[in-house]
């Protein structure tokens, strides 16, 4: 093995690790923030919307840390869960003092990113499909050679 390749595994290495750390200390910190705010709402004695809103928020955050350690990759739609769960938040918190267009334009948004998902997952799901399909006509193939 040549220095460049144990440079290169040597920093691969390092770099999971790093990864891995900093992962779970992002999955770390969502704990403690939603510690903090089940603390918050009992010193409240109120349980708001935005509230528990925000736990999930914290709860999607820890689940795509859990998702990268099971699968070592994140589903790109989960991002987008957060950025929906974030705009619902967003129109909850603005009360009923704010312009009515911006309130459409968040709608908007959280309708974008929804149908986004839905193309991310309808393609996913198709691209998965005709990859199976190709590769059961060509296991085919090799059986009747």
């Amino acid at each position: 093995m040549t220095n460049e390749q144990r440079l290169d595994r040597y920093l691969s290495t390092l770099f999971r690790y790093v990864e891995k750390g900093v992962l779970l200390l992002v999955g770390g910190l969502a704990l403690v923030a939603i510690a903090q705010q089940v603390i918050g709402i009992f010193g409240k004695h109120q349980v708001r919307l935005e509230d528990v809103l925000l736990i999930f928020i914290f709860l999607e955050i820890m689940a795509m840390a859990n998702i990268y350690f099971i699968r070592h990759s994140v589903p790109f739609t989960y991002p987008m869960f957060i950025a929906v769960t974030a705009l619902s938040r967003l129109v909850v918190l603005q009360g009923k003092n704010i312009a009515p267009e911006n309130l459409l334009f968040e709608g908007g948004a959280i309708l974008l990113v929804s149908i986004a998902i839905l193309v991310i997952r309808f393609s996913q799901r198709y691209s998965s499909d005709a990859t199976e399909h190709c590769e059961n006509a060509a296991a085919e193939d090799d059986k009747t050679q």
